[in-house]
């Protein structure tokens, strides 16, 4: 990181970016330029995209990508490899929380790597949340013709690439939006400003943040879901239920023999 004065730090980003310099670097200089600006909003958006996201909930639309959902395994007389399937080929009950679109919530420095290790073959296996047990489920309930290995959806690095650039591109409207409210005089932004760029730039594109402005300053407050099971806990209940159904019909058969 190059040398100057907090006060430079604006003037630094806009350099950086025409540079095409890293954009863990200039999402850390954001950082800074949060903190001397006395912006929360550009501190935790930067620091979010450097460490990556908790939860979907907090996802912005742009760090969502399309990509098939495969699987391996073994059928009679043969393996597969990267078999498209659908959600509907999913027990019901995973069909609402697995389809074609995936949720890239990883820090950017991650992505990066992603990109740089499958620079040949172009793909990134990224499971699902819930995998293994879904995967063990549906081999129990033979939902498929064969042996289901592994599910895995099948993502582009050209889609992860995008989102990249996504973010970078996000960088720009904030410094090109910081800038065209700050006078010539003025070193920093006042943190109302900064609000702002932020909730236009980021909130007007889908991030799911809002805003509440105090006399000076500004709160960034993310708008959480509900907090309704998901289906890999849903999942555990169903197995039970099914092996419990399954030791009560047992018994209820034994009774009628018995008593035949």
């Amino acid at each position: 990181m190059s040398k100057g004065r907090p006060q430079d730090l604006l003037k630094q980003i806009e350099r950086d970016l025409i540079a095409e310099k890293p954009l863990d670097t200039l999402l850390r200089k954001l950082i800074l330029l949060g903190g001397n600006a006395g912006s929360p909003e550009l501190r935790q958006w930067a620091a979010t995209e450097l460490r990556g996201y908790e939860d979907d909930n907090s996802l912005p639309s742009y760090r969502r990508v399309n990509a098939p959902l495969q699987i391996d395994g073994a059928v009679p007389g043969g393996v597969i490899r990267h078999q498209s399937i659908s959600s509907m080929d999913l027990p019901d009950f995973a069909r609402a929380e697995i389809g074609e679109l995936v949720p890239l919530r990883m820090g950017v420095n991650e992505l990066h790597s992603m990109v740089r290790n499958h620079s040949i073959d172009h793909i990134v296996k990224l499971q699902p949340p819930g995998a293994a047990l879904l995967v063990g489920y549906m081999n129990r309930d033979r939902q498929l013709n064969g042996r289901i290995d592994s599910l895995y959806w099948s993502v582009s690095t050209v889609a992860i690439e995008g989102v990249l650039d996504q973010v970078r591109t996000r960088l720009a409207e904030l410094i090109a939006e910081l800038r065209s409210t700050t006078s010539s005089d003025q070193a920093l932004p006042t943190p109302m400003q900064a609000a702002n760029a932020v909730n236009l730039v980021l909130n007007g594109r889908g991030h799911r943040v809002s805003i509440a402005q105090a006399a000076g300053n500004g709160v960034v407050t993310p708008v959480l879901g509900d907090d309704e099971p998901r289906f890999w806990t849903t999942a555990r209940v169903i197995g039970a239920a099914v092996v419990g159904l399954a030791t009560l019909t047992g018994t209820g058969i034994a009774i009628i023999q018995w008593l035949s």
